[in-house]
């Protein structure tokens, strides 16, 4: 019988993330700022949008002053697909996707570019059998665990002489297809001891902001 995938989504509460974070930041020169998250997120099958860090008061910038901002996270993806053929039925075959994905906004306002996707992985499977004996299947399953870490610029500017908020949002996707394409729910299970599914994460992240006041934008 096929397994069958599908999509799951909730927002998740800034709490989740706060209490993790440590900030640093120079209250007399006001030109940068520092957040680290040391914990992070275990792996989850619900896919997420929820805020990763936000704060008030993170920066300083003077007039017409512009800020380059660097978000480091580490990300983790599982992509898990299942199909059974039956000889003579032609090709099945399934998909499963995860992706995580993150956008900055400096006073409410996106900062550029507007989403950047820091991992993404689409796996799929299709299987032919071919025997003469109508009755003959086989089921083949893939799974696929990974965390990378990776870093991206984002930039904001000119901005006016104030002290400026700061809000790093995350959103997480899984989405899973059958043989015709449709999407379907996520299938779990364990192959080879270890336990399997289509699921996205995060797990250490640094935030780093200064301000730059030479810009050609």
């Amino acid at each position: 019988m096929k397994r069958l995938a599908g999509v799951f989504a909730v927002a998740l509460a800034v709490a989740v993330f706060a209490p993790g974070w440590s900030f640093a930041q120079s209250t007399a020169s006001n030109k940068a700022f520092f957040a680290y998250n040391p914990d992070g997120i275990t792996v989850t099958p619900l896919g997420f949008d929820a805020s990763l860090i936000k704060v008030a008061s993170a920066l300083k910038t003077s007039t017409n002053g512009s800020v380059l901002i660097g978000l480091s996270m580490e990300c983790v993806l599982w992509t898990n697909t299942s199909v059974t053929s039956t000889s003579g039925g032609g090709k099945n075959s399934a998909s499963a996707q995860a992706t995580v994905r993150a956008k900055i906004y400096v006073d409410g306002n996106l900062a550029t570019p507007d989403d950047v996707v820091y991992c993404d992985r689409t796996q799929a499977l299709g299987v032919t059998l071919t025997t003469g004996v109508l009755t003959d299947s086989v089921t083949v399953e893939l799974f696929q665990a990974t965390k990378s870490a990776n870093h991206f610029n984002f930039f904001k500017g000119p901005l006016g002489a104030t002290m400026h908020s700061v809000e790093v949002v995350v959103t997480g996707v899984v989405e899973c297809r059958d043989n015709t394409g449709t999407v379907v729910t996520c299938s779990p299970g364990t192959l080879a001891g270890i336990t399997t599914g289509t699921k996205v994460g995060i797990g250490k992240a640094i935030l780093t902001i200064e301000e730059y006041n030479n810009t050609n934008m």
